[in-house]
């Protein structure tokens, strides 16, 4: 198998120091993850739009097979590549390879294509730090096995490979087990993430809002969102909730639902307690959906007191009207800031929540 790796340039990052004061290839630290996201998001839909199946589990990076769309664009490997560059239109560095490491370090050292029959020497080649973005361990523990490698005069992936397998288990576990079989060449299939539509909404925040306002600007935000024709009844599986910066920078939470919903109560019941990890001010608040589920209408809502009927024809009704009408059809008023002196401010209109 082909693989292509893509990286932005704007979120790629020249060498840095690890904590044994040697240099290693890695990432800048990320003053914006929302903006790295949304940068990889882009590049993502941009390859996915020429059919590329996109694997994307760091910011500013993107893995797909080369083999399938050779048939669509030349029969070579240079027509895939023209195309996506094309597609993304923004400066990135590529390489092909058949595996994700070899991809990568290709990329980043300007070589199109490492053909199998030059894998063995290519990766024998590179450093052992190669593998820091590459165990998929947290940092941390990613850089003790480096280092470990380091101190035994194991500074290469072809020293790594040497060893034998006893040998890697004995001294450095799984971890190290890992570590040997991507020096050999040996790695899992891509991943590739399943396409999904955007759906997101965002609201400006004025100076100075904080606790309860918040909470109730949060609220707004689930309405919108939960209100939005693109959802078309769907349920969801994740959200993110984003904020950005008063003093710059953004910040950023994924949040996953446990089964599917299009609850209010259950969006709010989980993301109102995440507004406290939020670093500083904000000026804007962003929901964003990260997967659907199926169609709320699937969903049985059990009540005591024999007012599920009633609450179901309810949510008809409000869906009917809003399908009929608009997303604005029906509105109710969200209590903001009562006791401000500015009645603009005592609050706002919310599209009224479908009742589950």
């Amino acid at each position: 198998m082909e693989i292509a790796c893509v990286i932005d340039c704007r979120l790629a990052a020249p060498e840095r120091p690890g904590r044994s004061g040697g240099l290693r290839p890695g990432r800048k630290a990320l003053a914006d993850p929302v903006a790295a996201a949304e940068l990889t998001e882009a590049m993502a839909r941009a390859l996915e739009g020429v059919g590329a199946a996109v694997e994307t589990e760091r910011a500013g990076e993107a893995f797909f097979a080369v083999g399938g769309l050779r048939g669509l664009y030349g029969g070579e490997v240079a027509g895939v590549t023209a195309v996506a560059r094309r597609a993304v239109g923004i400066p990135v560095l590529i390489g092909v390879a058949p595996t994700r490491t070899a991809a990568c370090a290709a990329a980043g050292r300007g070589e199109l294509v490492v053909a199998r029959g030059r894998l063995p020497r290519f990766l024998g080649g590179l450093p052992t730090a190669v593998l820091l973005d590459r165990l998929g361990e947290r940092e941390r523990d990613a850089e003790d096995l480096v280092e470990s490698l380091g101190r035994l005069g194991i500074g290469t992936l072809g020293a790594l490979r040497k060893l034998t397998a006893d040998q890697v288990a004995d001294r450095f576990g799984g971890r190290g087990l890992r570590a040997w079989r991507i020096a050999r060449g040996e790695e899992e299939p891509l991943r590739p993430r399943v396409p999904h539509e955007e759906l997101m909404e965002e609201i400006e925040l004025p100076e100075g809002v904080a606790g309860s306002q918040l909470d109730r600007t949060l609220m707004l935000l689930i309405d919108r969102l939960l209100a939005a024709p693109a959802r078309r009844g769907r349920t969801l599986h994740g959200v993110r909730l984003e904020a950005r910066l008063c003093g710059g920078g953004s910040w950023s939470v994924d949040q996953g639902l446990g089964r599917p919903s299009a609850a209010a109560a259950v969006l709010r019941r989980l993301l109102v307690p995440r507004l406290e990890g939020l670093p500083g001010p904000a000026e804007a608040l962003r929901l964003r959906v990260l997967a659907f589920g199926p169609p709320a209408t699937d969903q049985l809502v059990m009540e005591v007191g024999g007012a599920e009927p009633r609450r179901r024809r309810l949510g008809e009704a409000v869906r009917e009207v809003r399908a009929a009408q608009g997303a604005d059809a029906l509105l109710r008023v969200l209590p903001v800031d009562t006791a401000s002196r500015v009645p603009e401010r005592w609050g706002m209109l919310a599209p009224f929540p479908e009742l589950q």
